[in-house]
């Protein structure tokens, strides 16, 4: 086989792949495109001069994925933080329902932002209203 056939079998092998993993990368896409619709800060992506990072159980997962979400929130100058604070100090006595409807997201995507805000002494939680901490 000379060196110009095994070339030609390597751009078939990876035309190939790349038709095989176009799907995911369009899924990825648009779950990019939903994640910040709902203030999610999505993962940084992996140096491609780096190996791909190990697969880590289930509860050490969730904790990094955690404290990267709490980091990003935190970092974010105009992420869900900033919105549902701005809406409280606008509107004292505001429910998370209506500040949700307002945001055009879920309220339970919020609650947690709450907590942490709550925590943090920027807003105090009376029933159902929020106001300024």
């Amino acid at each position: 086989m000379s060196v110009i056939d095994e070339l030609k079998g390597l751009e078939d092998r990876v035309a190939q792949r790349m038709t095989e993993l176009r799907p995911l990368v369009d899924e990825y896409r648009e779950l990019e495109q939903v994640a910040q619709r709902l203030g999610v800060t999505a993962p940084a992506p992996a140096p491609a001069d780096s190996p791909a990072p190990r697969r880590r159980t289930r509860r050490r997962a969730r904790s990094s994925a955690a404290a990267t979400a709490s980091a990003g929130t935190r970092a974010r100058t105009n992420g869900r933080r900033d919105q549902l604070l701005a809406a409280v100090n606008a509107r004292p006595g505001i429910t998370v329902r209506e500040i949700g409807a307002e945001l055009g997201v879920d309220p339970t995507s919020l609650y947690r932002i709450v907590h942490r805000l709550e925590q943090d002494g920027a807003l105090q939680k009376r029933g159902r209203e929020l106001r300024p901490g």
